[in-house]
């Protein structure tokens, strides 16, 4: 069983707290600025439960994972990283950058089998975090087995909104988008305009990976603009719950859903990263306010 620490980073220009559990980064915040990365009043943590708001890091599946073009049952939710202790880098550390690793020698053979990635699949992952006049997060994959390495990725952050129903994300309009709401998952065509929120929305965006035009979360309670810009991400998830679903969670008290805005950097189903031995991917989110 790991030790649940939390660090915190705090330098002339903005502060962070992040978990070694998950390697999570809970909040950040730039100086006089409430807090941009949104966590609940109470969070839980304990081994083998993931924590509810912050950036959960999503690998090396999403949701149930995605395999030979159709959904499989992968078990834990959200896959491994999001539920393990990564491993502090204490020689990276300063006062405005923190690392983490993950490497597949620390997992057994019956969850790794499930990446369905050759007999052994073997990698490492880094995780770099920069905490500044922005917030940086950057997760770097490397493939050292022998044989393709396929897997699914986000950084499913949760951005704090005054009111969720009166924001409107820009950015997306030209693209086609999964409908996540609907059982068959239909594609739909670019809407044209900004996303707004009644309801549930829970969709996935489809982008070019090479794209670094930023999507603009425009928030008039907070009189604010966050700035995302997703690195090697071939999707973008924008979800909120809504009322319903949201009062319903366990993890969460009435009213909370209100409070955020999920805008993620994604590749998972048939833009799932594919490595060579050898290669490389590094999937990455970079925040902002103006």
């Amino acid at each position: 069983m790991g030790t649940f620490l939390l660090r915190d980073v705090i330098n002339a220009d903005s502060s962070a707290s992040i978990s070694d559990y998950g390697a999570h980064v809970l909040t950040w915040a730039p100086v006089g600025q409430s807090p941009v990365i949104w966590r609940p009043a109470a969070i839980q943590l304990r081994e083998g439960t993931a924590i509810r708001g912050g950036v959960p890091i999503i690998f090396p599946w999403f949701n149930t994972g995605w395999d030979d073009g159709r959904p499989v049952s992968k078990k834990p939710k959200h896959g491994f990283g999001r539920v393990s202790f990564w491993t502090y880098d204490e020689t990276a550390a300063t006062d405005s950058h923190i690392r983490y690793t993950l490497d597949s020698a620390d997992f057994d053979d019956a969850l790794l089998a499930q990446l369905h990635s050759g007999d052994h699949p073997r990698f490492h992952a880094t995780y770099d975090i920069e905490v500044g006049e922005r917030i940086a997060m950057a997760l770097t994959v490397s493939n050292d087995g022998d044989e393709p390495l396929t897997y699914e990725a986000a950084l499913h952050t949760y951005l704090h909104v005054g009111d969720v129903e009166r924001i409107a994300v820009t950015g997306l309009e030209a693209c086609d988008y999964l409908d996540n709401t609907r059982a068959d998952v239909p594609r739909c065509p670019a809407t044209g305009e900004p996303i707004t929120f009644s309801g549930m929305v829970d969709r996935t965006y489809l982008r070019d990976a090479a794209s670094d035009a930023p999507i603009t979360i425009d928030d008039p309670t907070l009189g604010r603009m966050i700035e995302v810009v997703n690195g090697g991400a071939p999707q973008t998830v924008v979800w909120n719950p809504g009322q319903a679903a949201g009062d319903a969670m366990g993890d969460l008290s009435t009213g909370e859903w209100r409070g955020f805005v999920c805008v993620e950097a994604v590749a998972r189903l048939d833009r799932s990263i594919v490595l060579a031995p050898g290669e490389t991917h590094t999937l990455s989110q970079t925040l902002a306010v103006r």
